[in-house]
Order: structure tokens, then C-alpha cells, then sequence
């Protein structure tokens, strides 16, 4: 069952990513990356019953995999980290919290405001940490001089 809700969730991002104006030859590898995204979310969740570590992990791999897309392509970064990002969007924490406003439960309203924006934070943290990362080993790299024979 998980498998379809994997290939679900890649096929919506890829018609997600027809509204982030991305070039046909980029659709397949949006839809590849939020399935990569979910099946990450949903290994990790499995293993750790953590909503927060699956989050961070899964969007942490997709920033990394969204930078090396984007100096491969040369293609503008957010082409690949939104598409990729899309799965883990609260969007049912987001629904509960407007249902809980109309119908003015307060506990509903917290409690889901509470955990959007933690989820939002985690996946913020996530993307500045593989950014930092990414610059970090790159600067290394160029500071590594070769040894002259």
C-alpha cells in the first residue's frame, strides 16, 4: 500500500510542478523527487515514530538532491526544492486548524498552529543546514591543494 501512496504522491507533485512553471524535461524528475521525499518520510517515520527526525531527514535529503540538481542543470533551485519539498507540507494540520477557528475550538487552533509551525521550522532548518553543508564542503575543496610530482 505504501508503494502506491509513493507513486500518488510523485504524480502530484509532478502536476504541482506544471504550476511552478517547470520545463517538461523537469516534470519526471520533480515527480521522482517528491516520491523520493515521501519514501523517505515514511521510512524513517516507520522506524522512529518521530514526525519531526522523518520530516527534517526527508527534506534534508531533498535540499541536498535539489542542490547537486541545480548545478548539474543549471537550472534555478527552486524548480527542484519546492517540487520536492510539496509531500511534506502540513496541510492537514492546516485544515484542522481553520476547522477548529470556525468552529471556535481554541484546544485545535493551538494545537495545529503549534505543530505547522514547528513542521515549517524542521524543514527550514533542514534546507539551511544542506545549504551550509553544501558551501562548507565546497570551499573545502577548493582550499585542498593537489600534490605536485
Amino acid at each position: 500500500m505504501d508503494i502506491l501512496k509513493i507513486i500518488m504522491i510523485g504524480l502530484g507533485t509532478g502536476f504541482v510542478s506544471i504550476a511552478l512553471e517547470a520545463s517538461k524535461e523537469d516534470l519526471p524528475i520533480n515527480a521522482l523527487l517528491g516520491s523520493i521525499c515521501f519514501a523517505t518520510y515514511l521510512y524513517v517515520f516507520q522506524i522512529s515514530n518521530n514526525n519531526m527526525l522523518a520530516t527534517f531527514l526527508a527534506s534534508f535529503l531533498i535540499s541536498f538532491l535539489a542542490i547537486y540538481l541545480t548545478r548539474k542543470r543549471g537550472k534555478p533551485l527552486q524548480i527542484y526544492l519546492i517540487a520536492g519539498i510539496i509531500p511534506l507540507l502540513p496541510g492537514l494540520n492546516i485544515f484542522k486548524m481553520v476547522f477548529g477557528f470556525v468552529n471556535q475550538d481554541n484546544t485545535a487552533i493551538f494545537e495545529n498552529a503549534n505543530l505547522t509551525i514547528q513542521i515549517l521550522a524542521i524543514i527550514v532548518l533542514s534546507i539551511v543546514f544542506a545549504s551550509s553543508i553544501t558551501k562548507l564542503l565546497k570551499r573545502l575543496q577548493f582550499n585542498i591543494k593537489k600534490p605536485e610530482s
